[in-house]
């Protein structure tokens, strides 16, 4: 299995409860991914307001392409990308993809981002379904 499809296979059993989040960060931290690269030196980056500020992040140039055509763009590891994102910004991975997920250890501090993910993992039932 490559790289970046263990990322998406990660990110998919912690969507569905299989997997925590911090085993999704520790993949995260040692794959390649990719982002579109601007023209002057720097981050893309997007505000959105009281939601925060956002930097998008593939797992492979396919899912880049598939989000900004052919464009420059820059690779690094998980790890190394998180070094260069300023404090106050999240990575959303894959975000047009069903296994997206945020990064969000630079956006907010610890305990934050474990209530996040906490209620990001409580899911309603589905129906049809009882415990």
């Amino acid at each position: 299995m490559t790289p970046e499809a263990r990322l998406a296979v990660v990110a998919r059993e912690v969507r569905d409860g299989t997997r925590g989040p911090g085993e999704l960060t520790d993949v995260f931290a040692g794959v390649v991914v990719y982002a579109q690269r601007p023209e002057q030196p720097g981050l893309w980056v997007t505000d959105l307001g009281e939601r925060g500020r956002w930097m998008v992040v593939f797992s492979t140039l396919e899912r880049l392409a598939r989000h900004a055509g052919e464009c420059d763009y820059l690779s690094t590891t998980g790890a190394d990308l998180l070094e260069l994102v300023p404090p106050g910004i999240g990575l959303m991975v894959d975000p047009h993809d069903d296994h997206r997920f945020p990064i969000l250890s630079r956006m907010a501090p610890p305990d934050v981002v474990a209530r996040t993910w906490a209620q990001a993992g409580k899911r309603p039932p589905r129906p049809g379904i009882t415990g």
